[in-house]
């Protein structure tokens, strides 16, 4: 398939943080992000234009909220697009005063984070909306006839129910039958079976200070991508 554009949502990962031509200031508004993470030299060697949505931090609801708004923008230009989705336990949401989106983080020093962790957060509630923001963002992607390619960092996406013991936990059990229809594993691009986090760990690649894959990880990534996933064949 040949595309004109290669589109990139995500996180910090996305954007490149930590690699050697990636803006430290988010604000800049023009080149805000790196062009030797795996993504953008997917696109070079596609020879296509590359675009790149992320942002440090944040989680999945502006992922697909991003996503989104790249469709109405690029999808009349034969794009391809490389959704990366984050880590379950970030919660998005839309700050009332301006408007501005913000996103919940454990590592996050402030009374509203340590009080939506300490008394809202739990494990079946991350699942569920995460993969309905995957599943939705696949049917919305389908609907408008866009190919992509999606990567996750969280392996809750694929969570099975071998155990037994887990079988008989009751918020298992609400949790298989919740999600029974939201099966988004098929959508999900693999790195040896492993996100491309710990891939890039596992096989020994050199990661920043903050723990992001570094220069030598995206380039390999990139050779893997090609080589395995049937899009680009």
């Amino acid at each position: 398939m040949s595309y004109k554009r290669v589109i990139a949502i995500g996180d910090s990962f996305t954007r490149g943080d930590e690699l050697a031509d990636c803006p430290i200031d988010q604000s800049l508004l023009n080149k805000n992000y790196s062009e030797m993470t795996w993504p953008a030299l997917v696109a070079s060697d596609l020879n296509c234009e590359y675009a790149c949505a992320a942002i440090g931090g944040k989680g999945n609801q502006w992922i697909s909220y991003q996503t989104a708004i790249c469709i109405q923008e690029y999808q009349s230009m034969n794009s391809l697009f490389i959704v990366n989705w984050s880590w379950f336990e970030r919660f998005d949401y839309v700050n009332i005063d301006n408007n501005e989106w913000l996103t919940t983080h454990p590592r996050h020093e402030n009374k509203l984070d340590h009080y939506f962790y300490r008394n809202l957060d739990s494990e079946l509630w991350n699942v569920h909306r995460n993969l309905q923001q995957i599943h939705s963002t696949v049917a919305l992607l389908r609907q408008h006839n866009i190919d992509f390619i999606m990567t996750c960092l969280d392996p809750l996406y694929n969570l099975n129910f071998a155990s037994d013991r887990d079988s008989q936990c009751s918020w298992i059990k609400g949790l298989r039958k919740a999600t029974s229809s939201l099966a988004v594993s098929r959508e999900i691009t693999h790195f040896d079976n492993s996100s491309f986090l710990d891939w890039s760990r596992h096989s020994g690649f050199q990661c920043g200070p903050n723990g992001h894959p570094l220069e030598a990880a995206h380039a390999a990534a990139a050779k893997y991508i090609q080589r395995t996933v049937p899009l680009l064949h």
